[in-house]
């Protein structure tokens, strides 16, 4: 019989060996040692074997047997996966249902919700949501010390970045949001028992990180929130479950799901308060929060799909809806079989051959969407006439992605709901031995151990969220003990390359970035994280203009290259920063602004630390000088009348 498929295993590991010592005379003439304790004959063994198996694999190794190796790196099979995204209330829109609708509504996972004019692809929530109508009244943030700061005006407009937590963001900082429902019944409605099981839904707009790509960070759902919430009616206080939250603790757009069962009263007024018990990892930066934002993903889920047994071994049937959803480690599909005793569950193996005549099991191949039961032997035959349930979730993958700016339409609501101010992205065709080979390079290259100092620096620039700059390992000197641990000095994104009035590197950030870093050390390694050694120094200037040109633009001008010069991490305008260790002198300052168009000469300059003037500012090793722009005087005059230039 002709076979098939190619056979690609025609070479042997000493066929390889051969071909390559049969090139060293023209590729290395001085080599003259062919011995197998030469190491580079023993590297090009090396190779040789593994160019064998590589070879052995792709003639021999069978579907199966590449879902196992992939396996070993955690990567296991998985269905489709569904778009997801967020409907917004339309602030623009005077007719949408947060504004004209008096009435609280429970929507369930079956409600069905689509684009304006298009019927399909459909979309759902995936829990079940208490939509309430209403708006917030007032929107502040309280400190530690008593402030009080209004945010309401800012974020109604939504378009301004704004710290609802302030610039430090401690433990103690919380966001009270104050609402007001329009249903006269309060948030739950007249009948409570239907929002029972109901999560309020709270969406946060995000501002893009500092220094972030355009590309969107994939992130993962946090399973559990570091945030606490508390609903405040009058001098009751009902601490809430927060059953879902995709803002990774308020740092990303996403949407809190409240579990609201524990609140006893439907209050028409109240107060959300947000805070975090242990502090935020950096500051939340926002351009917007508002209740009643609702969390979709497209695709349905098939309910007890009808299938009559034939009563023969090895009987099978397909799945009438193509496109079947499951996530990673999850079972595919739930089965039921009516049996005279009543409706037995039957389970999913991964061999029929394994199990025995009495085993209530059946093997499932998720690629074709078909159902195999066992032959008598190796699993149980279903009795003839018997009715299999069948219950499993679809999605249409990739076309269920959709554009930003859409006006949607939901069951129940008439005209449009909302818009989608980001794009719904995620969906995605069933995984398959291309993408799965090309995950498993991504970890094997991404993911390992960390390893030398470079591994450590990149690992902690790709953080998610956290903003981080600038890194690097700090080397020991000669006179420090070796105990093993490793320092890396980190830093923060600076927003528009300014420095802030306090220092951006928290306590509560760098222990993030070492609790998510310490994992991947190398066993023995103890990693510390510490902020650099900064030095703060203010510039006192005089300096006179060349004739003719407006003080004031060329005061623009030194500032912008002293900032320039002294910016520590990277931006738009400064694409290398001052390198740790180096210190700042006078000469040097005076020879930057100097050389600056428009300046005719320097009347005095002066480096002041605090009171003191100082020749030099001089910095550790892991220490940075930091420029004070708030109190750094620089005065420039016109040249004097009567004098030439």
């Amino acid at each position: 019989m002709n076979q098939l498929a190619p056979n690609l295993f025609q070479r042997r590991f000493q066929d390889l060996v051969e071909m390559g010592r049969a090139r060293l005379p023209a590729l290395a003439p001085e080599w003259t040692d062919y011995n197998a304790h030469d190491p580079g004959i023993t590297l090009m063994e090396l190779l040789a074997w593994t160019a064998e198996a590589q070879l052995y694999s792709l003639a021999r190794v069978r579907r199966d047997e590449r879902a196992a190796y992939a396996a070993l790196l955690g990567i296991t099979p998985a269905g489709t996966q569904s778009a997801t995204g967020l409907i917004w209330p339309d602030s623009l829109d005077p007719h949408t249902p947060t504004s004209t609708f008096t009435k609280s509504v429970v929507l369930s996972t079956d409600t069905v919700i689509n684009v304006a004019e298009v019927t399909e692809p459909t979309f759902r929530p995936p829990q079940s949501l208490l939509w309430s109508p209403g708006r917030i009244t007032r929107l502040e943030t309280r400190t530690a010390n008593g402030q009080r700061l209004d945010l309401t005006t800012t974020n109604e407009r939504g378009g301004l970045p704004f710290l609802p937590f302030g610039e430090r963001a401690g433990r103690r900082t919380a966001l009270a949001l104050s609402f007001e429902c329009r249903d006269q019944a309060g948030l739950f409605g007249s009948q409570r028992q239907l929002a029972q099981g109901a999560y309020w839904p709270i969406g946060v707009m995000a501002a893009p990180a500092s220094g972030a790509s355009g590309e969107p960070t994939k992130l993962t759902q946090l399973t559990h929130s570091p945030l606490r919430a508390t609903l405040i009616v009058g001098d009751e206080h009902f601490p809430l479950r927060i059953a879902a939250d995709s803002t990774q603790g308020l740092l990303a757009t996403g949407v809190l799901l409240l579990d609201l069962d524990s609140v006893r009263v439907s209050p028409q007024s109240f107060t959300l308060e947000l805070h975090s018990e242990s502090g935020f990892a950096r500051p939340p930066r926002w351009l917007r929060i508002a209740p009643n934002v609702i969390p979709i993903e497209q695709g349905r889920t098939i309910t007890r799909e009808l299938h009559s047994a034939n009563g023969l071994p090895d009987w099978n049937f397909t799945l009438d809806e193509p496109g079947l959803r499951f996530a990673s480690g999850e079972e595919p599909i739930a089965l039921e079989l009516v049996a005279p005793t009543g409706i037995q569950t039957w389970r999913r193996c991964e061999r029929l051959a394994d199990q025995g005549p009495q085993d209530n099991v059946f093997a499932f191949d998720a690629q074709a969407g078909v159902v195999t039961f066992g032959n008598g032997v190796n699993g149980r035959i279903p009795p003839p006439e018997a009715q299999v349930y069948v219950t499993y979730a679809v999605s249409d993958g990739a076309a269920g992605r959709v554009a930003r700016n859409r006006k949607w339409h939901v069951t129940g609501f008439a005209g449009v709901f909302g818009v989608n101010p980001d794009p719904l992205t995620g969906g995605a065709a069933a995984s398959e031995g291309k993408a799965e080979r090309r995950e498993a390079r991504r970890r094997t290259r991404d993911d390992h151990a960390l390893v030398s100092a470079d591994d450590i620096v990149k690992a902690a620039l790709a953080l998610p969220l956290l903003e981080v700059a600038r890194a690097w390992v700090l080397e020991p000197d000669m006179h420090t003990p070796r105990t093993g641990a490793v320092t890396l000095v980190a830093m923060r994104q600076r927003p528009d390359g300014k420095e802030a009035e306090t220092v951006p590197e928290t306590g509560q950030w760098l222990e993030t970035i070492r609790r998510r870093l310490a994992p991947r050390m190398l066993l023995g390694a103890r990693l510390v994280v510490l902020a650099p050694r900064y030095v703060t120094f203010s510039i006192d200037a005089v300096i006179e203009a060349q004739p003719g040109l407006n003080p004031a633009a060329v005061q623009a001008e030194v500032e912008q290259a002293l900032n320039q010069r002294l910016a520590l991490v990277e931006s738009k305008l400064t694409k290398t920063p001052r390198q740790p260790g180096v210190p700042v002198t006078q000469r040097d300052v005076t020879a930057w602004v100097r050389a600056i168009k428009g300046v005719k000469r320097v009347v005095r300059l002066e480096l002041r630390k605090g009171n003191e003037s100082v020749a030099a500012v001089k910095v550790l090793r892991s220490g940075l000088p930091r420029w004070d722009v708030r109190h750094s005087p620089i005065v420039v005059n016109r040249p004097e009348a009567g004098r030439r230039p």
